[in-house]
């Protein structure tokens, strides 16, 4: 989707997806080549003596996270539903966290790290239960994920796009849209056919996970109405997000990394939080790369819908465990060839891919200490535990704010939830 990751490209920034890439809407024709060539996400190298603790204090100290775990690190008995394209689940740090459950039928769903990549990072920032001294730990490491992979289906750009490129290796942006006019009807229609697929595949996994007792579920993708091709397709999407309200189930979306107003999410309000990019000194998360000679903005997007901020600046994460997963001869996006370089990356920015589990660990957290509580109050007291940033208040730029894990826990132990 919008967010997801590639390994080659380096960095949860700009993600793989590029399903947002519709070839009728040319403004979107450049944010959708971000995925496959900027490079300005590389992953941080901290020094090699850094403990992996150590490499994850700045966040935990922002949210007060060792503090709310006091209160509590998370029950088993709080099942999260992780929706994303695949899952490492044998990764050391993850092993017994990842329930398998829901795959997406008409996709593939193979073992190479731009399918599993993103899943992993977004399921270990959630529930990474790693060995003390080796592994990184999530934020609500004591709840369990029950999966959905969604695979993906041939993706025709990113194939033009490395046939391209392996002729034009110095070519401009402009030249690669020129190659991308060639092959106009073909592009349109893979768009329509990569949007139609996401939603309707999203829409089943909601379900798939809603009768499965999650209570709540994290989608680290990008949905727009403007962007889904079929209206059919985002009318199921949308009911199944109705669906899962009226089970009671909270969903967390990730607010898009296109630095733009967006106001036409699924779901709405009572029972769907938006989680925005921020960084580790409160600014929101937005800056410009250079992608083949041009200038392009990327950052956390905003609007009426959105609810709240999480620090995603220099962020570690899991990723695919093994060297087999960094090179194929063929796959759906086409030969792919990476290096692996360890279980673990030092994300400079992880966007708002990785906020979004940030918000969903600390709704499950909540979930623990409350589990009576409805989705309505759980967002209530999410929105009461922000520390204010930006304009005083609410602001359609920063939200309510940026999440506070123990102030936000204190208040879940102290809420009373209004009779019905």
């Amino acid at each position: 989707m919008g967010n997801r990751k590639s390994k080659e490209a380096g960095g949860i920034a700009v993600g793989i997806s590029l399903w947002r890439a519709l070839w009728w809407a040319a403004a979107l024709v450049m944010m959708a080549l971000l995925p496959a060539l900027a490079g300005t996400a590389k992953p941080t190298q901290a020094p090699a003596d850094e403990s992996l603790a150590a490499k994850q204090r700045p966040l935990f100290e922002k949210l007060h996270v060792v503090e709310a775990w006091q209160l509590t690190k998370g029950s088993p008995d709080v099942l999260v539903g992780v929706i994303d394209d695949g899952f490492d689940y044998f990764h050391p740090d993850l092993v017994g966290q990842l329930i398998p459950g829901y795959y997406a039928p008409g996709g593939y769903h193979t073992e190479i790290a731009e399918n599993v990549g993103h899943g992993t990072l977004v399921a270990s920032i959630i529930a990474a239960k790693g060995e003390e001294g080796v592994g990184m730990t999530g934020l609500s490491p004591g709840c369990r994920i029950l999966t959905a992979s969604l695979g993906v289906i041939e993706h025709k750009l990113l194939r033009l796009e490395l046939d391209f490129m392996k002729t034009h290796s110095d070519a401009k942006l402009a030249d690669l849209q020129s190659e991308m006019a060639a092959h106009g009807k073909e592009m349109e229609a893979w768009g329509k056919a990569w949007t139609t697929y996401q939603a309707i595949s999203t829409a089943e996994a909601i379900r798939y996970l809603v009768d499965h007792h999650v209570r709540v579920i994290n989608d680290s993708g990008y949905f727009q109405n403007g962007l889904i091709a079929s209206p059919d397709a985002w009318r199921e999407l949308d009911d199944a997000f109705k669906y899962a309200a009226s089970k009671d189930v909270l969903i967390v979306l990730s607010a898009g990394n296109s630095a733009q107003e967006t106001n036409d999410y699924p779901g709405d309000e009572s029972h769907t939080i938006v989680a925005g990019a921020s960084m580790l000194n409160d600014q929101r998360w937005e800056e410009e790369s250079n992608l083949m000679g041009t200038m392009v903005k990327q950052g956390s997007n905003y609007g009426r819908r959105l609810t709240v901020m999480a620090p995603t600046e220099s962020i570690l994460v899991c990723v695919p465990h093994e060297q087999r997963f960094y090179a194929a001869d063929n796959s759906p996006m086409g030969p792919r060839q990476g290096t692996f370089e360890g279980m673990h990356e030092f994300e400079r920015q992880g966007a708002t891919s990785a906020a979004a589990p940030i918000v969903t660990s600390l709704v499950a957290l909540v979930y623990s200490l409350r589990p009576e509580l409805r989705a309505e109050s759980v967002i209530e007291i999410i929105k009461q535990g922000c520390d204010d940033i930006g304009a005083a208040g609410y602001d359609t730029y920063t939200g309510y704010g940026r999440v506070n894990f123990l102030k936000t826990l204190e208040l879940a132990r102290h809420f009373r939830q209004p009779t019905r």
